[in-house]
């Protein structure tokens, strides 16, 4: 029994549109005019004989049929999408992925040779910058950005901050076999720009009575971390900035009490999101965190 199918040039302006909530979101995703997509979309409302969209002054806007036929019409297309992947070649392209220097050099660089073997044909191209980057506008595919509070629409956690105090192997004073939080107290401490925190890990380590705290200027993650390997004072840290210096020995968890402050929030630009190289790095970043 033959299908009743619509011409899927028309379904795919419609689906785009529809997920995007924007025309010209869809004709750039689709790589083809406002207009094409308009009149796809208009003779497919002919064809259906339904209105599946409304004009507002902000755009265009689904009506409830639009709705109804859109949470059929993208899963489709999502099977579609899988089954030829399945039959296709690896994954291949670039990727190109902005976030910030600290992270880049302390977690994501040491994990690229996984990266490289997991997806030979992948080149990812990292941008760092402090500023949270509009992946959209700025025309990056993936964004990974440390934030402190509700994250912009599209950010997902990838990484909780978990802050602890660390410092060099027997740098930290001990009596009967015990870390001492009052001569910790009295110093030398480290502050990091971001992680002021020490007044909250002293009282959740449970020191009773906190002298004031002999704080110097703050340093920059970089900096804090490479101040503490070099035996200058305890620092507290976001596990993830100093996992190499853990993992070598050069930095010691004082205790067993940790601070969660912010995390690192993962987005893909909603026009780069369907590209089989993309959604590889993705996986491949929510993978790495999994086993963090």
């Amino acid at each position: 029994m033959s299908r009743t199918l619509p011409p899927l040039n028309a379904l795919r302006a419609f689906e785009a549109a529809g997920r995007l909530g924007s025309f010209t979101r869809a004709a750039a995703e689709l790589n083809v005019s406002h207009s094409a997509i308009s009149r796809h979309v208009r003779g497919l409302e002919e064809r259906l004989n339904v209105h599946l969209f409304r004009t507002r002054n902000a755009g265009v806007e689904l009506t409830d049929q639009g709705r109804a036929y859109l949470a059929q019409i993208t899963p489709a297309f999502d099977l579609i999408a899988e089954a030829t992947e399945a039959l296709s070649v690896p994954p291949q392209g670039t990727v190109t992925l902005t976030t910030e220097s600290t992270i880049a050099q302390k977690w994501l660089v040491p994990r690229l040779g996984r990266l490289r073997a997991l997806h030979p044909d992948i080149s990812l191209e990292i941008s760092v910058s402090t500023q949270v980057m509009d992946i959209e506008a700025h025309d990056f595919d993936i964004g990974l950005r440390y934030l402190r509070s509700d994250p912009p629409q599209g950010y997902d956690l990838l990484l909780p901050s978990m802050v602890r105090a660390y410092a060099a192997p027997d740098f930290a004073p001990m009596t009967d076999g015990q870390l001492d939080l009052a001569a910790l107290a009295h110093g030398p401490l480290i502050e990091e720009a971001t992680f002021r925190l020490w007044p909250a890990w002293f009282e959740q380590a449970g020191l009773a009575e906190l002298p004031p705290l002999d704080l110097p200027h703050p340093l920059s993650a970089l900096l804090a971390i490479q101040s503490a390997v070099s035996g200058l004072g305890a620092v507290l840290m976001d596990e993830n900035l100093c996992e190499p210096e853990r993992r070598s020995g050069a930095l010691v968890a004082l205790a067993p009490v940790a601070l969660r402050f912010g995390g690192y929030y993962l987005a893909v630009n909603s026009r780069a999101q369907r590209r089989k190289p993309v959604r590889a790095v993705r996986q491949w970043l929510i993978d790495e965190a999994a086993e963090a």
